[in-house]
């Protein structure tokens, strides 16, 4: 093949060559990876971003749309927008750390199934743990409570024996949601905070 000008590049080239809805291999990606761009930090992460995107049609297979987007890296600047939903995860599916230290995703964890609903975000954490992880675009309501318990139930169930608990990342909670959280020794909040930069063009 011709010399990949990205891994965006690279990961659609692969994606091309097999039929519509599959996916490269993990393990064949990471060869070609560190073949053509043997500087780059490629983590499972990276492979379950470019396969989540691709299946909900975020990248398209296109030629044209090679170079349309950035490559998603550790250091990106955190300074954009993150108004919906699936910006957020996008961008934490990556860089989980930034919610808490050693949170790893785990296999198919992004839009993980079970038989309440698709999670988020699944990973685990530094002790093992599952950490069911629901992203809130704005501020998040009460219901929000009942939605993560629901897929923390659901995973119990086929987790069996597992330690299970809940992160909800929003930018601001309501009064109920929070005092909510407090009875709840395995639910967590996260509030995250949106930076804008600006610089004057001269036309």
């Amino acid at each position: 093949m011709n010399r990949p000008v990205s891994i965006k590049q690279l990961v659609i080239d692969e994606t091309k060559k097999l039929k519509k809805g599959e996916f490269p291999a993990k393990e064949h990606l990471a060869e070609l990876v560190a073949e053509y761009f043997p500087d780059s930090k490629w983590k499972d992460t990276h492979y379950a971003w470019y396969k989540s995107q691709i299946k909900r049609g975020l990248i398209v297979i296109d030629e044209s749309n090679f170079l349309s987007e950035e490559e998603p890296t550790a250091d990106s600047n955190k300074e954009f927008s993150l108004s919906l939903e699936r910006d957020l995860q996008s961008y934490l599916s990556l860089r989980l750390d930034e919610i808490e230290n050693g949170l790893e995703l785990v296999e198919n964890g992004i839009e993980y199934h079970t038989s309440a609903g698709d999670i988020d975000i699944l990973a685990k954490d530094i002790n093992g743990n599952f950490v069911v992880i629901e992203l809130k675009a704005g501020k998040a309501k009460d219901s929000a409570v009942g939605q993560i318990l629901g897929y923390m139930g659901a995973l119990s169930e086929t987790k069996k024996g597992e330690n299970i608990r809940g992160i909800i990342v929003a930018s601001d909670f309501e009064p109920r949601l929070f005092f909510a959280s407090k009875s709840l020794i395995n639910l967590q909040l996260v509030k995250y905070n949106l930076i804008f930069s600006f610089s004057s063009v001269s036309v």
